[in-house]
């Protein structure tokens, strides 16, 4: 990585908190509207899709190459995801039995998404050799 990639996945990876954090103490009546939430019935931050980021920039680094591209896409995720950390550490959640009640209903669907990902693990391991 040279000093100018350096610097760019630095200010990448700054930019989400700046812009979350700068938008809300602008404009936090804008935080109540969730029309995606409503529209799929997930509970969807933007965590998650930082999380989307490094998967696709880490499957990147493994099959294919570096360029700088991924090397800001992986910034981008990890700048989003670290920006929701501590909030997630401090929701408060006092009903257990409904967490684990969560946990238990979500086996299928979790089932699925580790399959998909095995799926395009083995697809892009003969794809790139």
């Amino acid at each position: 990585m040279t000093l100018t990639q350096l610097a760019l996945f630095i200010i990448i990876f700054l930019a989400p908190a700046l812009y979350q954090r700068g938008h809300y103490a602008l404009r936090p009546e804008h935080f109540n509207k969730i029309s995606l939430r409503k529209k799929v019935g997930l509970q969807i931050h933007h965590a998650h899709w930082g999380l989307i980021y490094i998967f696709i920039s880490s499957l990147w680094f493994i099959f294919a190459d570096k360029n700088i591209y991924i090397i800001l896409l992986a910034g981008l995720g990890w700048g989003l995801i670290l920006d929701e950390i501590i909030p997630h550490l401090h929701m408060p959640s006092d009903d257990r039995a409904l967490e684990l009640d969560v946990y238990k209903k979500s086996t299928k669907p979790t089932l699925i998404l580790i399959g998909i990902a095995v799926l395009i693990f083995i697809g892009l391991f003969f794809l790139t050799n």
